[in-house]
């Protein structure tokens, strides 16, 4: 049996996606276009929200010249915070 070791990475964090399961990593968020071409990215530990990037995902996007009209994410987008930058950056926000 493969031996099992629990990572030393005091930056990772464990995250959760359920109730029932974590992970102890890294994530990715990224913004890309309609023809899925990448934009921006941000890496954060594990147990950051989804949601609290989006921020940083609009101000890079548009700092490589990307125009946004609409922004498509899961319920981890939708806290007020981003319903009202949505507003506030004049795009349109399109989360569960």
């Amino acid at each position: 049996m493969e031996h099992l070791e629990t990572s030393k990475d005091g930056d990772a964090k464990i995250g959760h996606k359920t109730a029932d399961t974590s992970f102890f990593v890294y994530k990715t968020h990224i913004a890309m276009t309609e023809e899925r071409i990448i934009t921006a990215a941000t890496v954060t530990s594990g147990e950051k929200t989804d949601g609290k990037e989006l921020p940083a995902l609009i101000q890079k996007s548009r700092e490589a010249g990307m125009e946004i009209e609409t922004v498509i994410g899961d319920k981890a987008y939708s806290s007020k915070e981003n319903i009202d930058a949505a507003k506030d950056g004049e795009y349109k926000l399109i989360s569960r």
